[in-house]
């Protein structure tokens, strides 16, 4: 195995907020608390103390939650009876419940927290850190995590259910699964993964408790935390916030200035806002239904339904039923860490793009805002790729650019000279200007018909050039197909592999081991991403 990094400010895909954020400029700085570095921890936990938590409700849900798993996995139950103690420190995560893991990066963002976890227990001993994945049960997006790519297929999970998709049975799921056996083949035996993926939705009768099994079966040796917030317990300890906002439409107010901010000192184009609030930043939430309130003529609706109260009913309706009350992408995150003893998120640049829109919302709330990490990004590349590529004298960085510009690289270094008529084309240009001249002394009504012969012997040139590109690249075609070929593999649907492929795709590629290599792989306090190439014989 091979590995090499290119830094993710080089790579075309890390911009905006999130690229000033790994740069640490200067002007972002008052929209975040510390910058994200290991030598930071304590005096983030220095911070975290000020704040406290109800550790105990957390502990109590967290232990109801894994009861099932702590014969296989005795790590959850060590690090769940450590969460009381003020010792403890957890790590988080979280996302989407895509159906069977979805994409990469989703694996890769736990991978971070768990190396994270590592490395701070290496280094600040006396605190426990513990990682956790914080599910987001309550989305509505099924669309958005309903199916995987494979081989490049489409395996899409089709149910017409509607609500919290956390809530949502697994029904139709069949189909799915043989589709999935279809598209993998004999090979199907060989894949570890696959058996606690299928095992995960046929067990469990809901999305939340399938996701948990599934990833619990995969990193729970690591002690790794799944915890789903669509708990009545963990919204009751929150109702108060619930009200607060709703009624006061903080988050609403906060954020606006910390958008107008961004956008008035030209950090962010306004276009390129990653979240806007709403007035009223919470869903209302029973059994297939999840629809947003809304404030109107003096009453808090909710959209598409004949539900509305008054104050005084919306406040005693939140004290009775806090469960019904779902936090939407701008009030998830100040719930998220007012219910955990949490130090640093790690997420994707789109969400550490809107985290960054959040401090002032956290600050009036009284919620610690943690620090931010961008999860690991990793590029594999198998052997037969890399020796392509070997072949062709093309590093993989340089898959990085556009296609135009490695074609032209390619060339360059197959010693093809760029084609360039512009000599010629100079001097049929300069010939006919003398002749105009020479014309113009015999008859001036002809010196229009030497221009018109002039623009045609430049345009045969032009013509002659495009012919003669056409011809070099012919005569190097099978290179530019193959390092065309190369460039679609790895940059799937033109973005990063880690945002198309799944990990059963990995795991036929590599076998066992995988998770841990991928764990060890995701150090964060490099700013890179790592592209790991692989010889024939090795098996991560």
């Amino acid at each position: 195995m091979k590995l090499s990094h290119v830094p993710l400010l080089e790579t075309g895909y890390f911009s905006g907020l999130t690229g000033l954020y790994l740069q640490g400029a200067e002007e972002l700085r008052e929209f975040y608390n510390l910058p994200f570095s290991i030598n930071n921890f304590s005096q983030a936990i220095t911070a975290r103390k000020k704040i406290p938590i109800n550790r105990q409700l957390l502990y109590e849900v967290l232990k109801h939650q894994h009861a099932n798993y702590f014969v296989a996995y005795p790590e959850l139950l060590s690090a769940i009876n450590a969460i009381p103690s003020k010792q403890t420190y957890t790590i988080t995560t979280g996302h989407q419940l895509c159906t069977a893991t979805g994409p990469l990066y989703m694996i890769y963002k736990i991978a971070s927290v768990i190396k994270l976890c590592r490395q701070l227990q290496a280094e600040l001993g006396t605190y426990r850190f513990i990682p956790v994945f914080w599910m987001a049960s309550e989305d509505h997006d099924f669309e958005e995590i309903n199916h995987i790519h494979l081989f490049n297929k489409k395996i899409e999970w089709q149910t017409s259910t509607q609500g919290a998709t956390g809530r949502i049975g697994n029904e139709g799921l069949q189909p799915f699964f043989d589709l999935l056996k279809q598209t993998i083949g004999h090979s199907i035996g060989n894949l570890d993964l696959y058996q606690i993926i299928e095992e995960a939705y046929t067990k469990h009768q809901t999305l939340s408790d399938a996701t948990r099994d599934m990833l619990l079966n995969i990193f729970g040796k690591e002690g790794l935390l799944v915890l789903d917030a669509d708990d009545i317990a963990l919204k009751n300890s929150f109702k108060q916030i619930v009200k607060e906002d709703m009624i006061n439409q903080c988050s609403y107010t906060e954020v606006n200035k910390s958008i107008h901010s961004l956008v008035t000192s030209g950090l962010i184009k306004e276009d390129k806002i990653q979240v806007k609030p709403r007035e009223i930043n919470f869903f209302y939430m029973k059994e297939h239904l999840r629809k947003r309130i809304v404030f109107e003529d003096e009453r808090y609706k909710v959209l598409d339904t004949d539900i509305a109260f008054d104050k005084n009913s919306l406040i005693n309706e939140i004290d009775q039923f806090p469960e019904r009350f779902s936090p939407n992408v701008v009030m998830r995150p100040v719930y998220q860490e007012f219910i955990l003893p949490n130090l640093c998120y790690i997420g994707g640049a789109g969400e550490l793009s809107y985290w960054l829109e959040l401090k002032s919302t956290f600050d009036a709330h009284h919620v610690f805002y943690p620090m931010l990490a961008l999860r690991k990004s990793l590029l594999w590349v198998d052997h037969k790729q890399a020796e392509k590529l070997s072949s062709l004298n093309i590093s993989v960085s340089e898959l990085f650019q556009s296609a135009e510009s490695l074609v032209e690289s390619l060339l360059n270094k197959l010693g093809v000279n760029a084609i360039d008529f512009s000599a010629e084309k100079n001097a049929a240009y300069n010939m006919f200007e003398a002749l105009k001249n020479n014309i113009s002394k015999i008859d001036a009504t002809l010196v229009a018909s030497v221009g018109v012969e002039q623009q045609k012997l430049i345009k045969s040139i032009e013509m002659l050039e495009h012919k003669a590109e056409k011809a070099q690249k012919n005569k190097h075609e099978i290179s530019i197909n193959q390092i065309k070929k190369i460039k679609e593999n790895l940059f799937p649907a033109g973005g990063l592999q880690e945002r198309y492929e799944n990990i059963l795709w990995l795991n036929l590629k590599y076998g066992k081991g995988l998770i841990q290599q991928i764990i060890d792989l995701c150090q964060l306090d490099d700013a890179c991403l790592t592209i790991v190439t692989l010889d024939e014989q090795s098996n991560v």
